[in-house]
């Protein structure tokens, strides 16, 4: 997949939403790709992943925020950030979001519902974009 103009368009939310341009650092993997954002008031850290392989329970064509830090209104900025995630990520194929080994609790703030209890308390949580209430 080519995941330029998806960059593209979360780059042009956070800038729209939050006053960053270009802040996505963009990593590329096997599975699809992880993004992070250090800046200002937010520390993000998401995975796009094309194919999990059932790793952790987590569906093919899933979002996973392992980081959603906001410094300045955290349950509000988080289902912003979901909000996009279901009107954009369809368009790209993404059909879930995640949480992996969610010790911040989104899975409440999103509604998410466990998928994974794994050994040592790692729980993760998801749920089709479609179904998100945010």
């Amino acid at each position: 997949m080519n995941y330029s103009d998806f960059i593209y368009n979360f780059n042009l939310y956070l800038c729209e939403r939050f006053g960053y341009r270009n802040r996505c650092s963009v990593m590329h993997n096997a599975n699809g790709i992880c993004v992070s954002v250090h800046v200002g008031e937010m520390d993000l850290y998401i995975r796009f992943w094309e194919y999990s392989c059932g790793v952790g329970s987590i569906p093919d064509w899933g979002i996973i925020i392992v980081r959603s830090n906001f410094k300045r209104n955290q349950q509000e900025s988080l289902k912003d950030l979901a909000r996009f995630f279901k009107e954009y990520a369809p368009r790209y194929d993404y059909k879930y979001l995640c949480t992996e080994d969610d010790d911040y609790k989104y899975y409440q703030t999103l509604g998410l519902k466990l998928i994974h209890k794994g050994f040592f308390r790692q729980y993760n949580y998801g749920l089709p974009l479609k179904e998100l209430e945010v």
